[in-house]
């Protein structure tokens, strides 16, 4: 026979019985413990898959931004080569033009010639040698060293002083003539300006003009007792100046081209 106090339930027995670090492990305890658990295996999956492709996912931004700088980088490298070709292009054409402006060593060699014809052409009509304009000197005026040049040794004709420029100095060729003219105004006009025409670059300098004689053709009213100019006076004139021609380099004497900057 067994006494009533001496009675204990079984299910109070096993649930008395399981206890962790002193802790019964109740339903909602093991419930608990069981959505920790979860918790913890969640976070670390996440550590160790999620999280490193969402820090691949963010360096791939990163290189992309750089890739995407990198390309506009290069854009404007691209482009500002471009125009800067372009203009190296456009100085191209326009030394071509300037250059084409110059006289050339052929050019050069006939320039008495040319000025012959201009003379020839202001004298169309004239009657009479001494009513005709004429050229009366012509000579070159060539530097000392040309004739004990030696082989090799540097073109006198290029322009190595600031007559013309200090930004001229080494880059053009000038030929030197003592040139004198001799006729009327009207003719010394013509000529000049005809000078000033001619395709190949002339410059003239130190010009000088003297009377040499001055002619007036007169008649004379014996009833009067007066002298009447019947005509113009016939003046003439001579001129004289020194003529350069303007001349590109050769082409072993050019200087090298510099290489564009590259663009940054």
């Amino acid at each position: 026979m067994t006494a009533a106090n001496e009675f204990i339930p079984s299910g109070a027995e096993e649930t008395g019985g399981k206890e962790i670090f002193g802790i019964k492990l109740t339903p909602q305890i093991q419930a608990i413990g069981i959505a920790v658990l979860g918790l913890g295996v969640a976070g670390y999956l996440g550590y160790q898959f999620v999280l490193p492709e969402f820090q691949k996912s963010g360096e791939l931004k990163q290189k992309l931004v750089e890739s995407k700088q990198t390309q506009v980088q290069l854009q404007a490298q691209i482009q500002k080569k471009a125009e800067a070709e372009a203009k190296q292009e456009e100085a191209k054409q326009r030394r071509a033009q300037v250059t084409a402006m110059f006289a050339s060593d052929g050019s050069a060699n006939t320039l008495l010639l040319d000025m012959t014809q201009l003379v020839n052409r202001i004298n169309a009509g004239v009657q009479g040698d001494d009513l005709k304009a004429k050229i009366t000197k012509f000579e070159p005026d060539m530097p000392p060293a040309t004739a004990t040049a030696a082989a090799g040794a540097p073109d006198p004709d290029i322009l190595n002083d600031t007559s013309f420029g200090p930004s001229l100095v080494g880059k053009l060729r000038r030929k030197k003539y003592k040139v004198e003219f001799e006729g009327n105004f009207a003719q010394t006009r013509n000529f000049m300006r005809s000078l000033e025409l001619m395709q190949s670059l002339l410059v003239v300098r130190n010009l000088k003009s003297e009377l040499l004689a001055s002619n007036q053709a007169i008649e004379i009213d014996f009833l009067k007792g007066k002298i009447i100019p019947v005509a113009q006076p016939q003046t003439k004139i001579k001129t004289a100046f020194d003529l350069y021609a303007l001349l590109p380099l050769k082409q072993e004497e050019k200087p090298p081209t510099p290489a564009p900057i590259p663009a940054k």
